[in-house]
């Protein structure tokens, strides 16, 4: 529950203001001291967000938020309930955008960073954390759950970008506790469903695109579309950081933003040279803004080369100066589950998270060079997701591995 109670005229003149109200029912006047979008958890004087899922309608627990105590609702319909109403025309866009007047506009008080595209936004939003953290106190909101410090707190919901409630509750938790940077993972899936449009984002970096979510997003074109969608939600004097190295960002407009680009093997502002892999790291050295330096990265792959490029130059966006990025990429962490080693003895062990074509593509491609006898692959597919990527992902151990055993 906030602290601060809040106004319901406040929220109207916001959803009016993004062109979303239709209709007001009842009283401007009430107060609300909170958000919710579960009625099972709804408290006296919450603001009741309701839209039209692709599984759930929320309209139908509105009564029961009612009943615990919600002092107001946001729906997309009118109801026969006894609490005013603002009846919009985009209810998960509205709720994000009303999440954040309720609970002060947490994100306008720190730095944030979006980070999006198919592979490596984990691994990317880790190490953007890492490079800033002896800086400032800093947070990863994404697929692990809230990463902080000491540990990490499990999400309520099983996605890569929370629910428009829980993100915005962390973002005002993190903001009364002085955190000054966080970092969050923006899936496809977030950005179209508008569950991001109640934050301020200050860097947004893209980081590649291939084959993943058909099953929700029906083409290629229409799964890039949802990526780009990020930068029309960084500030106008904010940084978009664009991987030169896939043709899928080809285009991308700042409109007025600052676009820093980074790549391995095209010119670009943040540039990776005369890579070396082993079994221990990555050493290569990287280029910004005519300084050289040598960096020895403790982690394998070209791929975590990209990644941490793509870190160095939001770390740099936020205020992290150039000699500190390089100092703290030498002591990068292990993020759990990418390209983790598990076992050493008597041979090698990894658990890798890959579950794209790409993904494992790259996986592979990184241990293959190391393995001095057979490379062992064992990986299945998600089977409610995007069946047709299925068949690349048995081509791509087909091509690499020298035994395969498939899973479900």
């Amino acid at each position: 529950m906030s602290e601060v109670a809040c106004a319901l005229h406040a929220v109207l003149d916001v959803l009016r203001t993004a062109g979303l109200l239709t209709e007001v029912r009842g009283s401007e006047d009430v107060v609300v001291r909170g958000v919710s979008q579960d009625s099972r958890t709804t408290v006296k004087d919450d603001l009741f967000l309701a839209w039209k899922g692709t599984q759930d309608d929320a309209h139908d627990f509105v009564p029961g938020a009612v009943g615990r105590g919600a002092s107001a609702a946001i729906v997309e319909r009118p109801l026969q309930v006894d609490v005013p109403q603002l009846v919009v025309r985009d209810g998960r866009r509205a709720a994000a955008l009303a999440a954040d007047v309720v609970l002060g506009s947490p994100s306008a008080r720190m730095a944030v960073v979006g980070v999006t595209g198919t592979n490596g936004k984990t691994t990317t939003s880790l190490l953007v954390r890492h490079l800033v953290a002896p800086e400032t106190r800093s947070a990863v909101i994404g697929t692990l759950g809230l990463t902080l410090k000491d540990g990490v707190r499990a999400a309520t919901e099983d996605l890569t970008t929370p629910g428009p409630v829980q993100l915005t509750e962390w973002m005002r938790d993190l903001s009364a506790k002085s955190y000054e940077t966080v970092v969050i993972e923006a899936s496809s899936h977030a950005i179209e469903q508008h569950r991001l449009d109640g934050i301020s984002f200050d860097v947004a970096v893209f980081t590649n695109l291939s084959q993943d979510h058909l099953d929700y997003h029906g083409d290629m074109e229409a799964y890039r579309a949802a990526k780009l969608g990020l930068a029309r939600l960084v500030s106008k004097d904010g940084t978009l950081i664009v991987n030169a190295d896939d043709d899928a960002w080809e285009g991308l407009e700042g409109g007025g933003r600052k676009v820093v680009s980074y790549s391995l093997v095209r010119k670009a502002d943040v540039r990776a040279r005369d890579i070396r892999l082993s079994s221990t790291g990555t050493s290569f050295r990287m280029t910004v803004a005519g300084q050289d330096l040598n960096i020895s990265l403790p982690l394998i792959g070209r791929y975590n080369v990209e990644n941490a490029l793509a870190a160095s130059a939001a770390a740099i966006a936020v205020g992290v100066s150039l000699e500190c990025v390089a100092q703290r990429l030498e002591v990068a962490p292990q993020v759990a589950g990418r390209l983790e080693a598990v076992v050493a003895e008597p041979f090698g062990v990894l658990i890798d998270f890959a579950h794209t074509p790409a993904a494992l593509e790259g996986a592979l491609e990184a241990v293959r060079p190391l393995t001095e006898g057979r490379l062992i692959v064992l990986f299945g597919a998600g089977g409610d997701r995007d069946r047709s990527k299925r068949r690349l992902m048995a081509q791509a151990v087909a091509r690499l591995a020298d035994v395969a055993v498939l899973t479900s």
